[in-house]
């Protein structure tokens, strides 16, 4: 999964979890993190307006509270323009989205800089009012079945274009969703796996489409599997499960980290 997207749902799911059970409120940096900070609406004070930059998650999420915040929600498009971009900053698209006590809805969009020096990034969130929001919070359906076929579908048209590793990524992602294998406890380059508090279904949900985002740019299923299928007259196939796979991820991570 898109590292942006990745810390917006863990933000989200933070908040919502201390929101919503009373919590402490629990978030860590990942190691390619190297600063957070979050730069609120200016707020009208007596003689103009004020604004605040807190420059941690925990300052974040506690100014949020004493602005009335009770809910929040991630959301992200289903589909983009160009799926080869997504292995890039700042394209995810995603923001996290928060719902105030006396009606008020704003959203916070990330800005991702990369540090050349300490080869970490510096993140910098920014709060917008969102005029004329819907009258009802979004929510999500659970698309596990969704999910599960276009995994299937997927996976085979990856053998049939001899992109076998693909073939086994989908394979692996479906039976994690499934609950034929367990979720592991680490990447394969040792790192540990950290997963939002959900519940046992919503994980499975999350990891699976986590695993199956292998959309990007080189070396990605952006990269050699479009010139694989054009040799066997598979494009048309390809960029439908293509647009089909990206729309079911998207959506298996909005209900995993939106709904309980």
């Amino acid at each position: 999964m898109n590292g942006e997207m990745y810390q917006i749902c863990m933000l989200v799911n933070a908040a919502r979890t201390a929101m919503a059970k009373e919590k402490e409120f629990a978030y860590s940096c990942d190691r390619y993190v190297n600063s957070i900070k979050f730069r609120f609406i200016p707020r009208q004070i007596f003689f103009g307006s004020r604004s605040r930059e807190v420059y941690s998650p925990r300052e974040w999420y506690e100014n949020c509270i004493r602005e009335g915040v009770d809910d929040m929600k991630f959301l992200a498009p289903l589909q983009v323009s160009d799926k080869a971009l997504l292995g890039f900053s700042n394209v995810s698209r995603s923001c996290m989205v928060a719902f105030h006590k006396d009606g008020q809805v704003t959203y916070w969009i990330a800005a991702w800089d990369f540090d050349k020096v300490l080869k970490k990034w510096n993140v910098e969130y920014q709060e917008y009012k969102w005029d004329n929001p819907p009258s009802e919070k979004p929510r999500f359906q659970d698309n596990t079945a969704e999910l599960a076929d276009i995994l299937l579908k997927i996976g085979e048209f990856a053998e049939r274009i001899e992109c076998g590793n693909f073939g086994n990524i989908f394979r692996s992602a479906r039976d994690i969703l499934n609950g034929k294998k367990e979720i592991p406890h680490r990447y394969d380059n040792g790192s540990p796996i950290s997963l939002p508090d959900v519940p046992e279904g919503n994980k499975r949900m999350f990891h699976a489409a986590s695993m199956a985002d292998v959309f990007g740019a080189m070396g990605s299923w952006n990269d050699s599997p479009p010139y694989y299928a054009h040799q066997k007259g598979l494009d048309e196939a390809y960029d439908r499960l293509s647009n089909e796979l990206l729309k079911q991820i998207r959506l298996a991570v909005l209900f995993a980290v939106n709904e309980d």
